[in-house]
């Protein structure tokens, strides 16, 4: 709406009054001039745009052609022209105004009849000025709350088509089964050209009399995999109802379904396949989930950050003790474990973009990374042995946080399940320069050498093989990509990993990371809060948006959301020109219906070349991610975020000057 600070025109004159301009549309219908004007005003001064008419011709041409939010009626109660009237808007459906009554005061009106035919609200026509321009407010919040709920709605139909879709027109074979022993509730299109079998003919059968060798009435795959949480089974033999062998890979995973669980499963034809290694055929194997786990890290990326960020600002309150203060912990640790469950569903996708690489000291971060990893593994003696004046790397910490706990983690796993006692995980770091003539895959330079090594029952030959397999995993409840996920991150960051280990005697997991190209040190604390900032954000998710604003502005800044690129641009240009500028924009990649966070900052560059702009996502193979300083970006925060990242990320860039 209009700003009261605004002249006739709707243009702003204070920056404070920065605000979408979306007017909402009222048409008046009435013969009385004198209540149209005064009418007319009176709704112009609450920010709606207002069309009068007097017949009931003109009267439908108008609501046929241009969309309104509201209709005024100032109509008898009685009247013939009323009833002509309800009857035409009842048939308008969704098209269907909010629909408002001016009566007398003292007539005699059968308000539930009124009501049943359509009327959304009265107004008494002899009604004060204060009185009507509330009854105007109140209708106004309800449109908005009427068209939130529609948008809602819609975004609802939009994703549940969008998953149907990616169910549905799989080219992988994806069924869902009831429980353990595999009661078939629903099938996709490709099951036909895998499976051999009309889907149809499968609903409400038990897939334990097609693969025998993996159902079984205890829930257990002949091999030992329970089924329940996530299994990876490759090359399984496969006779059609034609008599034709195949081979399947098969993924199983559990999700909610109901007061229990039910399981997907997705089967791939791999009697194709000849050479295992072959980098183009694992890339293959992984077509099928790859938009899956994109939506998925998206979706659930913005819901935890959400999620987690009202916990943190629960937690800031003071009465958030006792048991309350408990349940905050737990809940937190809960959407802990859902960060790493969406970075692991990423890395199921093979890709190592996404990373935003700064100068980072690796002697601390590996210490961190060992405390978290053993906090369940109380018998395994850790020991850290690394070189003094250790070369620094420019590197992602997230993503060397995981790589380092997944070498870790597997480490103490393979210790625990022999239960060695004492249990040792030996961590090494040194410098390293490697020549032309070195036999290690890399180019020449200097380089940092870390080994984790550890006294557990080692590997086979056919596990070391295997181990960097993404879909390899020996233990029995394992997701198998935890070491292929620490191979990709290595060697995005242009370093190697090698396995060096012999049944019974432990094993040694070798990384290489280049150096940084200069020792100049960088600690990403050193920020200050001395200053207010101005933020303006660009998000679509409206939970996203309080999430952030809310934070920032319990530290002492000041923010400014928007939805739409077009609303963020006009608001900084605003800024502008009031000399009031913005110091830092976070602004969404992906915005639904309009220009995203890319495209924004490229116009508002063309005004302010040197901002500074921090890009945020949910898909983390978004080539901006990977180059964000060449788009003009200064940050990444890769969803879902901590809010204590995004606090030190804005402030560290607004305090740069």
């Amino acid at each position: 709406m209009i700003s009261k600070e605004s002249d006739s025109s709707g243009n702003l004159n204070n920056f404070d009054d920065i605000i979408d301009i979306d007017l909402a549309r009222i048409v008046l219908f009435t013969n009385d001039q004198k209540y149209s004007r005064r009418i007319s005003t009176l709704a112009i001064q609450e920010g709606f745009e207002v069309t009068t008419c007097s017949d009931f011709a003109s009267l439908q041409n108008l609501i046929k052609s241009t969309k309104f939010d509201a209709l005024l009626c100032d109509v008898p109660a009685s009247s013939s022209r009323l009833e002509d009237l309800l009857g035409w808007v009842s048939k308008l459906g969704n098209s269907k105004p909010y629909l408002i009554l001016s009566i007398a005061r003292n007539s005699e009106i059968n308000f539930s009849k009124l009501i049943h035919y359509g009327i959304d609200e009265f107004i008494y026509d002899d009604s004060k000025d204060e009185e009507i321009r509330s009854r105007f407010k109140l209708i106004e919040a309800r449109l908005k709350k009427q068209d939130y709920l529609t948008q809602k709605f819609s975004k609802l139909r939009r994703d549940r088509k969008r998953y149907e879709s990616l169910f549905i027109e799989s080219p992988e074979a994806m069924l869902v089964l009831q429980n353990r022993q595999g009661k078939v509730i629903g099938v996709n299109r490709s099951v036909k050209a895998v499976l051999g079998y009309d889907g149809k003919a499968l609903l409400g059968k038990y897939m334990s009399l097609i693969f025998p060798q993996i159902f079984g009435k205890d829930g257990y795959a002949s091999n030992g995999e329970v089924i329940s949480g996530s299994t990876i089974l490759q090359s399984i033999p496969y006779r059609k109802p034609d008599g034709k062998m195949t081979s399947l890979d098969i993924m199983m995973s559990a999700i909610p379904w109901d007061s229990g669980y039910a399981l997907v499963m997705l089967c791939r034809d791999v009697s194709y396949r000849n050479n295992k290694k072959d980098d183009s055929i694992l890339d293959s194997k992984k077509k099928a989930i790859e938009c899956f786990a994109a939506g998925i890290s998206d979706e659930f990326g913005d819901l935890f950050t959400s999620i987690e960020g009202n916990l943190n600002l629960i937690g800031l309150d003071q009465l958030a003790g006792g048991e309350t203060g408990e349940a905050i912990k737990s809940a937190k640790s809960a959407c802990e474990r859902a960060r790493e469950i969406i970075h692991e569903v990423s890395a199921i996708r093979g890709k190592a973009k996404g990373i935003t690489k700064r100068r980072v000291l690796l002697p601390k971060i590996i210490r961190n990374t060992l405390s978290f990893s053993l906090f369940e593994f109380d018998k395994i003696k850790p020991v850290i042995d690394i070189a003094p004046q250790l070369f620094e790397i420019d590197a992602d910490e997230g993503q060397l946080r995981r790589m380092f706990g997944s070498l870790i983690k597997n480490a103490a796993q393979n210790i625990s399940r022999e239960d060695r006692n004492p249990g040792e995980i030996v961590i090494e770091g040194k410098n390293l320069v490697i020549e032309s003539d070195d036999d290690l895959p890399l180019s020449p330079g200097n380089y940092v050498h870390l080994s984790f090594r550890d006294n557990g029952p080692g590997l086979t030959l056919e596990e070391k093989n295997r181990v960097f397999d993404p879909y390899y995993s020996r233990e029995k409840k394992g997701r198998g990509f935890g070491l292929s996920r620490a191979a990709t991150i290595c060697r995005s960051h242009g370093g190697h990993i090698s396995v060096d280990s012999e049944e019974g005697n432990g094993a040694c997991f070798d990384v290489f990371l280049p150096a940084a190209m200069s020792s100049r040190g960088f600690d990403e604390s050193q920020t200050s809060r001395s200053n207010a900032l101005r933020v303006l954000v660009l998000d679509d998710e409206p939970h996203i948006c309080a999430i952030v604003e809310r934070s920032l502005r319990r530290e002492g800044h000041d923010v400014y959301c928007t939805s739409t690129g077009k609303a963020a641009m006009r608001a900084f240009e605003k800024a502008e020109e009031f000399k009031r500028s913005f110091d830092v924009l976070i602004l969404d990649l992906d915005i639904r219906g309009g220009i995203g966070g890319n495209e924004t900052l490229a116009r508002i560059r063309s005004i302010k070349p040197n901002v500074k702009a921090i890009v945020t996502t949910g898909y983390v193979d978004d080539t901006v991610l990977e180059n964000y300083l060449e788009h003009g970006f200064s940050g990444v925060l890769t969803k879902p975020f901590r809010i204590e990242k995004l606090i030190s990320t804005v402030e560290r860039l607004g305090n740069q000057g």
